[in-house]
């Protein structure tokens, strides 16, 4: 199975609609893949503002329905990190109105856990970073987080791939004002879910899982 967040709404890919959790309660529309042509008669709908309903797509091929289905975008990479300091605090910085996590654009030649370290020195100031693991989602297929954005009238879909980090670093911050980052503070683990209320649906995804 997999999940996406496109237009801010959640599309799920799987072979069975109960494998969908709260699928009683939420408001999903619930239909079947045939092929790209459903698919996109399906993607108005996701991207009619009035309206708020998820998707479930369901296939027995999940996998090919996954290639479909990301096939209509123009997919960019993208790699970042859940950061801890030496107190077991995380990372968070601010921008565009969301507290959010350092992450940016893979470059041509460099590895995803080059850009992902790279990323958060850019957009942070810190130093002395050390990956630890690739975050991964429980009960998912992704190895990443999806979610859509426009570029110009071309519609992309970013793919960030996500690590747990550390670092000894006890500077200061330093958040990266032409990336439009406001601020970068640490943040107690248990204190991360009183953020939850203005940050990403795919950014608490990350969050959650550590």
């Amino acid at each position: 199975m997999y999940k996406l967040f496109i237009n801010n709404k959640r599309l799920f890919l799987c072979q069975n609609p109960t494998q969908i959790k709260n699928l009683m309660n939420d408001n999903f529309i619930v239909e079947p893949y045939v092929d790209s042509t459903n698919f996109s008669a399906i993607l108005k709908i996701i991207l009619n503002n009035n309206n708020p309903n998820d998707v479930i797509l369901f296939h027995k091929e999940v996998n090919m329905m996954f290639e479909e289905v990301c096939s209509f975008f123009k997919c960019i990479e993208a790699a970042g990190g859940v950061v801890y300091n030496a107190s077991g605090e995380i990372l968070l910085i601010h921008r565009r109105g969301f507290w959010d996590l350092p992450k940016g654009k893979i470059d041509k030649g460099e590895t995803i856990e080059q850009a992902a370290i790279r990323e958060v020195i850019e957009e942070t100031g810190l130093q002395q970073v050390q990956l630890i693991k690739p975050i991964r989602f429980q009960n998912l297929d992704n190895i990443a987080t999806y979610h859509s954005y426009w570029i110009g009238d071309k519609l992309a879909l970013k793919i960030s791939h996500w690590y747990e980090m550390e670092t000894s670093f006890t500077g200061k911050l330093v958040p990266q004002l032409e990336e439009d980052i406001e601020q970068a503070i640490w943040v107690k683990k248990s204190a991360i879910p009183a953020y939850f209320d203005n940050m990403y649906s795919s950014i608490i995804d990350v969050l959650s899982e550590v």
